[in-house]
């Protein structure tokens, strides 16, 4: 009797105290029987799986934390302990994924006991997002290793010592070595002593100052010199000390030598613009009416006395430098050009602020940007000399002429000179003249004694009228 008594003291305490320990776990705990039915749960169970105790007891585990398409294997192995009676070892520890009761997933870590005929039971922890973090980890270690091994950029990492302990795709691609083979030699293994030395002085300046540097390195690859954008970044510890250096090299010789190429192109092409025999511009007017020069050449200079900037900023109107008589053709002119995107010419007088007057022939092509605005990219020639010499030429066949004259309206001078069978030739020469164009021709001369006539007419503007200067020759007798 007494003995009975002391063993129910003794025993009903220890088992309350187990379970009292196993609803005050952080694990969650798990029991189920031969038939793979749940009985017993606790409450960080509840709190991990989303189900009651109340709503588990009685229920198949496999119904309630294994994924739907992992039940039919579990049941499977279920029953084959059954069978064979395999029993894991105590302490068991696995991980699987299970499932919570509204359907999301769950990576768990599982300790099982097996409880003789009464079953299995299990301590199970949440390692989801263990799982999660290691998932991301592998991602984006397996995303550093693509860019180091598929990057232009040779990229390495060496010791204190300047010993290899890592080098990507790019340099075994371009030293032709293996990075097994590079783990704990130098870069005097790779390079000329003279550049190792080199390089190894900027790697004790990072180590020494505890800073990125970058530089340009040369870099010889038989008869050929490349350039490298080198930058290296000190390696530390969690604690700050630096215990080596990366090296990342990108090859800039390419945009180097293109740079260079188009310095020289450019370099030629302003040279060309700027020793051009005329003043090369380009010429904007805006949809809103607003027009400048977004381009002139040196020889304005030359053709104006003005330095480009005035003109481009309209410091210098060019208009202003037009002689009156040739003002308002100048712009009709434009008008004309902009209208019907038809080639511009022109040709007239300018007077420069010095005094100088100058004679100048322009022409351009128009185009229209895809904004509204008219373009013109054009050329202005000094042709002083010839308009000079055209004009004592003129000049002179005025002196030697049977006849020099001006005429106006409708009037013919000449007329009564010129055999009326020549008459038709004849008005077709002035209505050309009266067009604004110079006309040539020669003609029989009226009377008995005939002979021949060159009768030249050339047209001007003045005061807003056409008027025609004209001179007719004595060619000699009847031929």
């Amino acid at each position: 009797m007494f003995t009975a008594e002391a063993s129910q003291i003794t025993e009903q305490p220890v088992a309350d105290g187990r379970s009292h320990a196993v609803d005050a776990s952080s694990l969650a705990y798990l029991r189920v029987d031969r038939s793979g039915l749940i009985r017993d749960w606790n409450p960080a169970a509840e709190r991990l799986f989303g189900w009651r105790r109340d709503d588990v007891l009685g229920r198949r585990l496999a119904d309630t934390i294994i994924p739907p398409a992992l039940r039919a294997a579990h049941n499977a192995g279920f029953a084959r302990r059954l069978v064979t009676g395999e029993r894991p070892g105590p302490g068991h520890r696995f991980e699987m994924p299970a499932v919570h009761r509204d359907g999301s997933e769950l990576s768990i870590s599982m300790t099982m006991d097996a409880l003789g005929d009464e079953g299995f039971c299990a301590f199970i922890s949440d390692q989801t997002e263990w799982h999660e973090a290691r998932q991301e980890l592998q991602r984006s270690n397996q995303l550093i290793t693509a860019i180091l091994q598929h990057t232009t950029a040779m990229i390495s990492a060496k010791d204190l010592d300047g010993r290899y302990l890592f080098v990507n795709g790019e340099y075994e691609r371009v030293f032709q070595v293996t990075a097994a083979d590079m783990v704990g030699r130098g870069e005097q293994d790779v390079l000329p002593a003279a550049v190792a030395a080199h390089s190894r002085a900027h790697d004790v300046q990072v180590v020494e100052s505890g800073a990125a540097r970058t530089v340009l390195e040369e870099l010889p690859f038989g008869d050929d010199i490349r350039q490298y954008v080198v930058t290296r970044v000190p390696l530390t510890d969690p604690d700050g000390s630096v215990y080596g250096v990366c090296t990342i090299a990108i090859d800039d010789t390419a945009r180097r030598r293109s740079e260079a190429a188009l310095g020289a192109s450019e370099e030629r092409f302003r040279n060309t613009v700027h020793n051009a025999p005329g003043m090369l511009y380009q010429f904007r007017v805006e949809p809103d009416g607003r027009a400048g020069f977004s381009f002139v050449s040196d020889a304005c200079r030359e053709l104006y006395g003005v330095d480009p900037e005035q003109i481009t900023t309209s410091q210098a109107d060019i208009l202003d430098f037009i002689v009156e008589e040739d003002r308002e053709s100048f712009l009709t002119s434009v008008r004309e050009s902009a209208s019907t995107l038809q080639p511009w010419e022109w040709q007239g007088g300018i007077v420069r602020r010095d005094g100088l007057r100058r004679w100048l022939y322009g022409t351009a092509r128009p185009h229209r940007e895809p904004g509204g605005a008219t373009v013109w990219d054009g050329m202005l020639l000094d042709r002083t000399r010839e308009h000079t010499a055209r004009c004592d030429l003129e000049d002179l066949a005025r002196r030697l002429a049977t006849l020099s004259f001006t005429a106006t309206g409708d009037r013919d001078p000449v007329a009564e000179l010129v055999d009326p069978a020549d008459h038709d030739e004849l008005a077709r020469a002035w209505a050309a003249a009266r067009a604004g164009a110079p006309a040539d021709t020669e003609l029989t001369a009226a009377g008995p004694d005939g002979g021949r006539l060159l009768v030249r007419l050339r047209p001007r503007v003045e005061g807003g009228r056409t008027l025609v200067d004209g001179a007719c020759f004595h060619l000699g007798g009847r031929p």
